[in-house]
């Protein structure tokens, strides 16, 4: 009985998330996807077609039963019972040409798919970076109230001891109220950035390293393997496929019919048996024709037009993002020495004050620079990082 109340109290506790980096965040956010479960879900669909397109028939047969009589009053006229059927057919070329849109949907299907995913890599990428600048920023203003605090402690004591005027103390203490107030809001955005990453994944965002950018051997791969570039590839098949359909399928199925009558002229006399059979061959109506090619080419000519724009995109894109990265990556190197040369400045002006020759508002000055140089140079880190997803990102390489 102990371990099953045990249970139940554990049971009822409630369940902490579990922190999540850039990759395991993409695989949680993938399943909690409604465009994706919604595309997936269309698999189902394009097998039910395949199985139309390779059926015996284009469509189901069909039966017809009547019967006829003629109406008098001593219910002595002619009578008729007639069974018959209808079996639709293909026309020539109309099984393969629709075997070929079929496989075009399915190619196009996991085009959508892969675009789906980027995108939606895309925003847990933003979601993630903008939670570690967040993060750094947060990080940033911990260090600088502790260092306020610090400062602050100090100046009391030299203030109690008779050793510094009250002034310096007012100074110090607006300094860590002003650093307390920049840690609330650092904060505040850390907690609305992990809000963000939440709603994406059901998970809380946790630290993670930087992606490795990916390379490709072959000239001319990133873009045969950008996800973007194969959607305008699959669409611009399925558009071919399209117009031969419609030109296979230019009018209705014919059908064979065969069936079985008997009759008899009146009452009393002796029945007739007379068996049909036919075939029922349909016109093609132009109009609708041309018009379904028509669509099916000008879907064509768009989707061309969208392969070239997404080629041109690309290449911009990539320069771009890569020249960027090069840039973050000197940032980094900047802001780090300019740290460490205000990190030592910070030193020489707190001696001088304690051998009197500064006054203590260049102490707080040097502090709130170096303070400032921690931000940047923590931001210019995530930057640096945030580049190379950056640049996956236009590659089409999930996280």
């Amino acid at each position: 009985m102990r371990i099953w109340a045990l249970a139940g109290i554990l049971a009822a506790l409630p369940v902490v998330a579990q922190a999540a980096d850039l990759r395991s965040g993409f695989a949680a956010a993938v399943t909690l996807s409604a465009e994706i479960r919604a595309l997936d879900a269309q698999r189902e669909v394009l097998a039910a077609r395949r199985r139309g397109a390779q059926a015996t028939l284009p469509g189901a047969p069909t039966i017809a039963p009547s019967w006829r009589t003629q109406v008098n009053p001593g219910n002595t006229g002619y009578q008729e019972f007639e069974l018959g059927g209808d079996v639709p057919l293909w026309l020539p070329g109309e099984r393969r040409a629709l075997g070929g849109s079929v496989t075009a949907q399915e190619a196009q299907l996991e085009a959508r798919l892969r675009v789906a995913r980027i995108t939606l890599a895309g925003e847990l990428r933003e979601a993630y970076w903008a939670w570690a600048l967040a993060l750094a920023e947060r990080e940033a203003a911990r260090a600088r109230l502790a260092a306020a605090r610090s400062l602050s402690r100090d100046t009391a004591r030299q203030v109690g001891g008779g050793n510094a005027p009250r002034t310096d103390l007012l100074v110090a203490q607006a300094e860590e109220r002003d650093a307390e107030a920049a840690l609330r809001l650092a904060e505040a955005q850390a907690r609305d950035a992990a809000l963000a990453f939440r709603t994406l994944t059901g998970q809380d965002p946790g630290a993670g390293g930087p992606e490795p950018i990916a390379r490709h051997a072959v000239p001319g791969a990133a873009l045969r393997d950008l996800p973007q570039a194969a959607l305008a590839r699959t669409s611009l098949d399925l558009a071919r496929a399209e117009e031969r359909l419609a030109q296979a399928r230019d009018r209705a199925s014919p059908t064979v019919f065969a069936g079985w009558r008997r009759e008899r002229d009146g009452f009393g006399e002796q029945w007739r048996d007379r068996p049909v059979i036919g075939i029922r061959i349909p016109f093609a109506y132009a109009p609708a024709v041309q018009e379904r090619v028509a669509t099916a080419r000008a879907e064509a000519t768009a989707a061309e037009a969208q392969l070239l724009a997404v080629a041109r995109a690309f290449e911009n894109a990539e320069r771009r993002a890569r020249a960027q990265r090069e840039d973050a990556e000197a940032l980094v190197g900047i802001t780090e020495a300019r740290h460490r040369a205000l990190a030592e400045q910070a030193g020489l002006v707190e001696a001088a004050f304690r051998g009197g020759n500064l006054p203590f508002i260049e102490v707080t000055r040097a502090r709130a620079q170096l303070a400032q140089a921690d931000a940047q140079r923590r931001r210019a880190r995530v930057e640096r990082d945030r580049a190379a997803s950056v640049i996956n990102q236009i590659l089409g390489v999930e996280p």
